[in-house]
């Protein structure tokens, strides 16, 4: 069996963070609208999430998402005093960078994109 748990799981660990947002948001009042939209996206990550641990055609589309959530959590995270926190932080960045590229390659090696180009 060629199953891959890691992208459904990182898409779980995403729509978890989403729904925390809302949390916040929910906290600070904010529109319904907004927590509306917050709810719903998070709730769709983990279902693909989910449905991702049992397909493999979703690994790429999940790790894209993971990638995108993580690189919001870094933008929105303080930049860190110095010494060992600085270097998690930098690793974050690199994380959620890698994770976007990674989620764009896979998404288009499943296009069979990269199989035309060797065909060349």
């Amino acid at each position: 069996m060629n199953q891959n748990f890691l992208a459904g799981t990182l898409a779980i660990v995403a729509g978890i963070m989403v729904l925390y947002r809302y949390c916040k948001y929910y906290k600070a009042k904010k529109g319904i609208i907004v927590q509306t939209l917050i709810i719903t996206i998070g709730i769709c990550i983990l279902i693909s999430g989910c449905i991702g641990i049992y397909k493999n055609a979703l690994d790429g589309i999940n790790v894209l998402i993971f990638g995108i959530v993580w690189y919001d959590y870094m933008r929105r995270s303080p930049k860190a005093g110095g010494g060992d926190v600085s270097g998690m932080h930098t690793r974050g960045w690199i994380a959620a960078i890698g994770a976007i590229i990674a989620g764009i390659l896979l998404i288009l090696d499943h296009l069979n994109i990269f199989s035309l180009w060797r065909e060349m």
